[in-house]
């Protein structure tokens, strides 16, 4: 990537500078083949290296168009760029969900190091979505951002009697207390323990739980409203 250029732009998106590049059809270290059974989910894991069929990532700072703003907390704190997920990603492991092809899922999360209110922002009201399509350049970040990490979807496994626990998209979400889905479509999870190996800057993030993604099932256009980033912990 060259410049300013918006890694999610051009007929193969590229990734971070110095990244290896893959071919489109080589499919070894990622996999991208639709999974059509909700049953079925693939678990993740973060790397550093890039294949040029997907391009959904951890960190870094996000690609908002010039209609977004950087969200903020309650108190006015602005919160950390989590992840950034083409549409065409999640539709591909996730059925029964009509987003809007070239739309960015764009993940924010709280992320205070200490003080009073870090709990309060985290579990009472977590995270933000917001769905948008790629700007011309990264919007600096007001806070210091994760390292970006290529998002891998791995094989397809089926979900058991109990729901696989950690970091994974598709299948059924591992709830660590009630149900909070509110009719709204279950995406993928991230589990404390990965995100602490994958961001060591940022441990954390998840006050030692889980993060679950969960989408409107129609997305036609940019929003702010279309989604949630809700934060679980025991």
């Amino acid at each position: 990537m060259t410049g300013a250029e918006s890694p999610w732009s051009g007929p193969q998106c590229r990734f971070t500078p110095g990244a290896t590049d893959y071919p489109a059809n080589d499919q070894s270290h990622c996999k991208t083949e639709a999974v059509q059974d909700g049953r079925m989910y693939r678990p993740l894991s973060f790397t550093p290296t890039y294949d040029a069929a997907t391009v959904p990532v951890l960190g870094g700072t996000a690609w908002l168009d010039a209609r977004a703003p950087w969200p903020t907390s309650i108190h006015r704190h602005a919160l950390l760029h989590l992840a950034s997920f083409p549409t065409t990603f999640i539709r591909n492991h996730v059925p029964g969900l009509d987003l809007a092809p070239g739309l960015i899922i764009s993940v924010f999360t709280p992320y205070l190091t200490s003080g009073e209110q870090r709990f309060e922002e985290v579990m009472s009201h977590g995270g933000r979505v917001i769905a948008h399509w790629p700007g011309r350049e990264p919007t600096p970040s007001p806070c210091a951002p994760i390292g970006s990490l290529h998002i891998c979807a791995g094989t397809a496994v089926a979900e058991g009697e109990a729901p696989h626990g950690g970091s994974k998209i598709g299948g059924r979400p591992y709830w660590l207390q009630d149900d909070q889905s509110e009719g709204q479509a279950f995406v993928l999870q991230f589990d404390e323990f990965d995100l602490d190996k994958a961001a060591p800057t940022h441990r954390g993030i998840l006050v030692g739980g889980m993060g679950y993604l969960l989408l409107d099932r129609n997305i036609p256009s940019p929003s702010t409203d279309c989604g949630r980033f809700v934060i679980q912990t025991t």
